[in-house]
């Protein structure tokens, strides 16, 4: 039973508040310890809230459903690692006909860059050096995090655009004449 602590109860009680490039550290670091358990829980079962609507919405493709999925475990995943990331990254290339319905591509890309430049110099100023804290670390972190959200939202709204024109047309309209506006509901 020591096993099943030290590999799934490890990544959820978050026992070990080492920086890293997730949410969880700082967070916990700086809150009071009779709130712990209260959060652990919030922050865990954020990741499951989003599981059941997209699998409502995205019924008819799973594989996309899955993709999401893999990029919602690299954001909110306890102590993630660039290597979750990368395969959700690996695998945007599946979805490379919904690129040209993405609007904030360029954003996700400088938000990136930003993180992936600045994590490490930061990391090295705070710890070996200490002309820096620990809040310019997080908020590279955080920056991090937002531009792999930027891109879960953008990529789903991608897609569900390319499949409200697959099914309409470019430019639909109505009876009347008046464009259809799309609505994500």
């Amino acid at each position: 039973m020591e096993w099943l602590y030290s590999t799934r109860g490890f990544v959820m009680l978050a026992p070990d508040l080492t920086p890293n490039m997730g949410l969880f550290w700082y967070f916990f670091t700086e809150m009071f310890e009779h709130f712990c358990i209260f959060f652990l829980c919030v922050f865990q079962l954020n990741a499951v809230f989003y599981v059941i609507p997209l699998a409502i919405k995205l019924r008819d493709h799973p594989m996309f459903h899955l993709h999401l999925l893999v990029g919602l475990t690299a954001v909110f995943k306890s102590y993630p690692t660039f290597g979750d990331a990368a395969l959700f990254l690996s695998l945007l290339p599946v979805w490379g006909h919904c690129f040209k319905y993405m609007r904030n591509l360029f954003l996700v890309v400088c938000m990136w860059l930003y993180s992936i430049v600045l994590a490490p110099v930061l990391w090295h100023l705070w710890i070996y050096y200490g002309s820096a804290n620990a809040n310019f670390f997080y908020a590279v972190t955080l920056a991090y995090a937002t531009a792999q959200i930027f891109l879960l939202t953008d990529l789903l709204y991608a897609f569900l655009r390319r499949e409200f024109h697959l099914r309409h047309g470019p430019a639909p309209k109505e009876g009347q004449g008046m464009p259809i506006l799309m609505n994500l509901k």
